[in-house]
């Protein structure tokens, strides 16, 4: 069976031959290769071959590798990752750091109506990237990685998106700043909902014509859309706060993106398993959960097992500074209970860390082939 057939299997709830494994190899594409990860974020060439490298290293995954250069952070539309608008600290090469984004509160809640009046360019930041500089580097990318894709199409992966819809509230919390973000929801909560309601149809434009761009790409035959959520978790906000300020647009995302005909694959960080009962308003067998290490996936295999797939959640810190005993004895956990009777994919929480041991991976990987078959 092919890696993407497998994965499909998963997502329609049906039993594949063994549980898919996909490490998120994006950061961590440098020190597979043995370089500082300043250098593969800004070297297109040194990325496309850590890239190649790290399918070698980690044979036997089932989803294609994300990479390390770093032109998304040079997108010019409202993601969460554009320096366009946030300040991110971006590593140059030869630092060994990844990026980091410094929180500042880049509008006050009056500026809410100039916002919506003007739009989001408006607020660019006075130091941002070039256009050139984006689409420059999307080329270079775009040719570096071309043996990487040949891989992604010989190996038949499936990728795990081809494009990215924020919440709006992630994006109001980037602009606000966490603490301003949290005193709108006593200060101005009228408005806050209005400026989700007016900024949720752009972002879902944005990331349906991206996809459909990318559809035609190595891998892209998986019609798959990220939707990205956080700062509506239980993290930051109750369940009461999450219907009243987020729900409408959550739903309207995952169900745009699932009338397009793209899979949503919901991407949660944060804890977010006691908004999970909310998620069966789905259609059954549709979306593709991807939970990070503060949910409780075995809550969720009881909430929406029988309804889902499930995609993680092996923790970021064992993956750092476990052993691969260690890690191996936690995915034999997560296949034996999570993925009992399928719609479960084993896969580390969020994204791969970047110091993560390779060994550690790799132990991952095993463990799938040897716990996983059905």
């Amino acid at each position: 069976m092919l890696p993407k057939e497998r994965v499909r299997n998963v997502i329609r709830l049906e039993k594949p031959d063994r549980v898919p494994v996909a490490p998120q190899v994006n950061e961590h594409s440098a020190k597979v290769l043995g370089v500082p990860y300043g250098d593969v974020f800004n070297d297109a060439d040194l990325a496309g071959k850590a890239l190649v490298k790290s399918y070698e290293v980690y044979e036997g995954a089932d989803m294609a590798f994300g990479g390390g250069y770093g032109f998304l952070y040079y997108a010019p539309y409202p993601d969460a990752h554009s320096s366009w608008f946030f300040n991110w600290r971006l590593p140059l090469p030869g630092d060994d750091q990844v990026p980091q984004m410094l929180e500042d509160e880049i509008i006050s809640a009056e500026q809410y109506d100039l916002l919506m009046q003007k739009g989001l360019l408006y607020f660019m930041r006075p130091d941002h990237p070039s256009l050139n500089d984006f689409f420059s580097k999307a080329i270079k990318m775009s040719q570096a990685s071309a043996p990487a894709d040949q891989i992604v199409k010989e190996r038949g992966l499936f990728r795990y998106a081809l494009s990215l819809i924020n919440l709006p509230n992630d994006i109001i919390a980037n602009l606000r700043g966490l603490k301003g973000y949290l005193m709108d929801f006593y200060d101005c909560p009228e408005k806050l909902k209005e400026v989700c309601s007016w900024m949720v149809d752009d972002l879902i434009a944005i990331g349906l014509n991206l996809a459909r761009q990318v559809e035609q790409t190595p891998g892209g035959d998986s019609k798959t859309i990220l939707i990205g959520a956080n700062r509506a978790s239980a993290s930051y906000i109750s369940p009461r706060m999450f219907e009243e300020f987020a729900w409408e647009y959550f739903y309207k995302e995952v169900m745009a993106v699932i009338s397009a005909g793209f899979t949503p694959v919901i991407h949660l960080d944060g804890n977010w398993t006691p908004m999970a009962h909310y998620f069966r308003e789905f259609p059954k067998g549709a979306c593709l959960y991807h939970l990070d290490d503060q949910n409780d996936i075995f809550e969720w295999k009881k909430i929406l097992g029988d309804h889902s797939a499930l995609m993680g959640n092996v923790p970021a810190s064992l993956l750092s500074f476990g052993t691969p005993e260690q890690v191996e004895a936690h995915c034999k956990k997560l296949i034996e209970v999570v993925g009992e009777g399928g719609g479960f994919i084993l896969a580390n929480a969020c994204s791969l860390p970047y110091d993560a041991r390779v060994e550690n991976v790799k132990a991952m990987i095993k463990a799938s082939e040897k716990y996983g078959v059905y």
